[in-house]
C-alpha cells in the first residue's frame, strides 16, 4: 500500500510515490507558469494548475494504480481564488506574489485594528494576505466579489475537484489573516471589515483528516482508483519542516525555494510585541505551532535572472557566482514582489547597489543569493528576541542544492546548516503525517525516515565581511524606506 504526495508550489508542482515505511519511490515535476503584467498581477491559471496536476499524478502512478490507496497535498499559502457555486473559477488563481492589494491597503489598514488583530490570528498586517486581497476584489471587482460562492486558496480549490466539498486545514486558514489562531475558528468580527461571512469559507478540518474518498471523476482523470482516500495535509512549507526533521526539539527548519522561511516549532502561538508584530505565526499539526518569518523573495529572484536578464540554467549561475570565490561588494535588495517580513516596509522593490563596471554576472547572481540570506538572518534575530532560537538548522528547498549558497547563508547566520540528503522533503513530510494519520507511525518524529546529513560551516574569512555588508543592508533598507513610498505613489498616480 502506498500513499501518493503532491506539493504545489509557486513555481514547481509535484508528486511522489512512496511507501507506508516513508521511503520516496517516484517523483515527477511539472513547472506552473505565472501569469505577470505591470500591474503587479501575479496569478496561476487554475485549469493549468489542475492540468499540470493530473499529469504529474498520472506520470507518478504509472502502471501501479492499484498499489495507491491515499493522496495527500500540501500547497503554498496567501492564495485567493473566487469560484462559484459549481466550483467554477471566476479570475486567476492570486498567488503570494501579486502586489494588487497594496493599492486598496490602505483603506484596509485605516478600519482595522493592526495590533489587536495581530494578537488574535498572529498575522501583521500586510497586503500579501488573503484579508488583503479579499478588500481588493470588494473595491476594484464589486460583482465579481459578489457573484464568488466560494474564496478558497490554491489547495482548497484541487480539494473540491478532488472531493465535490470545499475544505481546507489550519495551516493555511491561519495565514489569512481571517482566523484566530489559538481557537482555529474563523473569526467574524475581522470577516466583517471585508463584508464576509463564514459560509463563504471552505470549512476547516485538522491536517491529520482523513476527508473521504476521491469523487469517480477525479479517479478517472488521475489513473486512480475511487476507493483512494485524501488527508487533509498541511502547507508546504509545514511539509518542509516536518520532511527535515524539524519536529525534533532544537531544529530550526528553513524552506528556501521560490520563496522563503526561517521557523520553530513550538507548543504554543509565539507572538511578537504587538508594536513590531515581525513574527508571522501559524497552526501546524498535533496541536504545535509554527511561529518564524518568511519572505517572498529567494529563488524567484534567481528565476527572474534566468528569464529576463541573463539567460542562463541554474547550474550555470551557480558557477558563475562560484568564480568570484569570495563575498561581493554590491548590495542586492531582492524585493521583487514586495515583502511579506513586516522588518522590510511592504512597498520595497528591487534594488542593487554599488553597481560599477568591473561588476559582471556573477557578481549579480551572488548578491542576489547574499540578498536573500540577509533577509532571512533579520527573521532570525527576531525569532532569537522572542525565546525562539534554534540549537541546529536544517535547510530544503531548491536553494539547498547549491553549495555556495549554503556556504553563503551558513556564514551570514553565522551558524552551521544541516541539509538532509532527502530529494524532496515536502513530499516526505506530507506523508509523514498521513503516515500518523492513518496509525502507522506514532508521532510525526518517529514518522520522517533517517537521511544522512550534509553540514556547511560558516567560513572563518567570509563572517567578518557579511557582519559589515549585513549593517550595510539594513542602513539601506533604512535610507530607502521614504524613497519606496514616493515611488508606489508615483507608480499608483501614473496608472491613474
Amino acid at each position: 500500500m502506498q500513499i501518493l504526495a503532491v506539493d504545489v508550489g509557486t513555481t514547481y508542482l509535484k508528486a511522489g510515490r512512496l511507501g507506508l515505511d516513508g521511503q520516496l519511490l517516484r517523483v515527477a515535476t511539472r513547472e506552473l507558469p505565472l501569469i505577470r503584467d505591470e500591474s503587479g498581477r501575479a496569478e496561476h491559471d487554475p485549469e493549468v494548475l489542475r492540468d499540470r496536476f493530473v499529469d504529474a499524478v498520472r506520470e507518478v502512478v504509472g502502471e501501479e494504480p492499484a498499489a495507491v490507496r491515499w493522496l495527500v497535498l500540501s500547497a503554498y499559502q496567501l492564495s485567493l481564488l473566487p469560484v462559484d457555486g459549481a466550483g467554477r473559477p471566476l479570475m486567476g488563481l492570486m498567488t503570494l506574489l501579486d502586489t494588487r492589494p497594496q493599492e486598496t491597503f490602505p483603506g484596509l489598514l485605516a478600519r482595522m485594528d493592526a495590533e489587536a488583530i495581530y494578537r488574535r490570528t498572529g498575522c501583521p498586517p500586510l497586503f500579501q494576505y488573503p484579508l488583503a486581497k479579499l478588500e481588493w476584489l470588494r473595491v476594484r471587482w464589486p460583482e465579481l466579489f459578489r457573484e464568488a460562492r466560494w474564496f478558497l486558496g490554491a489547495k482548497d480549490y484541487l480539494l473540491l475537484w478532488l472531493l465535490g466539498k470545499p475544505c481546507t486545514e489550519p495551516s493555511l486558514a491561519t495565514a489569512t489573516q481571517m482566523m484566530d489562531v489559538r481557537a482555529l475558528r474563523w473569526d467574524p468580527e475581522i470577516l466583517g471589515l471585508v463584508g464576509l461571512t463564514e459560509d463563504r469559507l471552505p470549512e476547516v478540518v485538522p491536517p491529520e483528516t482523513c476527508l473521504g474518498r476521491l469523487r469517480p471523476e477525479a479517479a478517472a482523470a488521475l489513473g486512480l482508483r475511487p476507493e483512494v482516500e485524501v488527508i487533509a495535509g498541511v502547507y508546504d512549507g509545514g511539509a518542509v519542516g516536518i520532511g527535515l526533521g524539524a519536529t525534533a526539539p532544537g531544529i530550526g527548519a528553513v524552506n528556501l525555494g521560490t520563496t522563503a522561511m526561517v521557523r520553530l516549532i513550538a507548543d504554543y502561538p509565539v507572538l511578537d510585541s504587538p508594536s513590531r508584530m515581525r513574527l508571522q505565526t501559524y497552526y501546524l499539526a498535533g496541536k504545535r505551532w509554527f511561529p518564524g518569518g518568511a519572505i517572498n523573495n529567494a529563488g524567484g529572484v534567481l528565476r527572474w535572472l534566468r528569464d529576463v536578464l541573463l539567460g542562463l540554467g541554474y547550474p550555470e549561475q551557480d558557477a558563475l557566482a562560484e568564480a568570484g570565490g569570495r563575498p561581493t561588494d554590491l548590495l542586492f535588495l531582492p524585493f521583487l514582489t514586495g515583502e511579506r517580513y513586516p522588518g522590510i516596509s511592504h512597498l520595497a522593490s528591487g534594488v542593487i547597489f554599488g553597481l560599477q563596471a568591473h561588476h559582471g554576472r556573477g557578481h549579480l547572481v551572488r548578491a542576489a543569493m547574499e540578498g536573500a540570506a540577509f533577509a532571512l538572518r533579520l527573521i532570525l534575530e527576531a525569532m532569537r528576541e522572542n525565546g525562539l532560537s534554534p540549537v541546529r538548522l536544517r535547510v530544503g528547498g531548491g536553494g539547498a542544492r547549491s553549495a555556495l549558497w549554503m556556504r553563503i547563508l551558513a556564514s551570514i547566520l553565522r551558524m552551521p546548516l544541516e541539509v538532509p540528503e532527502c530529494p524532496e522533503p515536502a513530499l516526505i513530510g506530507s506523508a509523514a503525517l498521513a503516515r500518523v494519520a492513518l496509525g502507522a507511525a506514532p508521532d510525526l518524529s518517529a514518522a520522517v525516515p533517517e537521511a544522512p546529513l550534509r553540514v556547511y560551516e560558516p567560513l572563518a574569512d567570509w563572517v567578518p565581511l557579511y557582519e559589515r555588508q549585513f549593517e550595510r543592508f539594513q542602513a539601506l533598507l533604512m535610507d530607502l524606506e521614504a524613497a519606496f513610498r514616493r515611488h508606489r505613489e508615483s507608480a499608483q498616480v501614473a496608472r491613474g
